[in-house]
């Protein structure tokens, strides 16, 4: 059984988007992929398309500007030391769905922002009047690849204060395989991004191809 057999919930007259995934790394390819996969049109903010270290890359590249011009919905894949700079070199994201993927994680494995503040309510910060949303951050790539499990879906916990831009990040999630759940406003990222360091502390022993759910009654 394939990673799109039987998607939860699945939305087939789903609306199809222009999606700019921010960082060409493996998250954000991974994430590309399968949006691509989903009928979107991916295409990549880096900050030097024309980099040496992009020249094997099948991607379609722009610069961080281009690229968010070019798209309604936005996935920042960055590592968390580059965040801001990748954000301000998008420019200004205002009305744009900003999909926040990242996990404000500093050195020594420890979150730099905690219960009084959480890296996606620093994005919101750093780039006013985008509608960020938290979401793909608490797993790994090998789940965002397949997200269906012999025993269900992968749960993806998101959260946002806009409420269309939480139903197209569902409607995103579960086209590629997830069950999506909405815990609130963005304030609950401070429970979100913690959970990422539970799945990669776990992971340690019970290996990557591992992902959350829930038991239901």
């Amino acid at each position: 059984m394939s990673a799109d057999d039987n998607l939860p919930n699945a939305d087939h007259r789903m609306t199809l988007h222009t999606i700019a995934i921010l960082g060409a790394g493996r998250v954000g390819s991974t994430l590309g992929a399968r949006f691509t996969a989903a009928g979107h049109t991916v295409h990549y903010g880096v900050r030097d398309p024309a980099s040496d270290k992009h020249a094997n890359a099948a991607l379609t590249l722009m610069s961080l500007a281009d690229a968010a011009a070019n798209a309604d919905i936005l996935v920042l894949t960055s590592a968390w030391a580059g965040a801001e700079s990748t954000l301000k070199a998008a420019g200004d994201l205002r009305g744009k769905v900003l999909i926040d993927a990242t996990n404000p994680i500093g050195p020594g494995m420890v979150l730099t922002h905690g219960t009084t503040d959480s890296g996606a309510e620093q994005v919101a910060r750093w780039a006013p009047g985008a509608r960020v949303v938290k979401a793909f951050n608490s797993i790994g790539m090998e789940v965002m690849t397949n997200p269906l499990f012999a025993n269900g879906h992968s749960v993806l916990w998101l959260c946002g204060d806009d409420d269309d831009a939480c139903d197209t990040t569902i409607s995103l999630a579960r086209a590629i395989g997830f069950d999506p759940v909405r815990l609130g406003p963005l304030s609950r990222a401070r429970f979100i991004e913690p959970a990422a360091l539970v799945w990669i502390t776990a992971s340690a022993g019970l290996g990557r191809e591992f992902s959350w759910g829930i038991l239901r009654r």
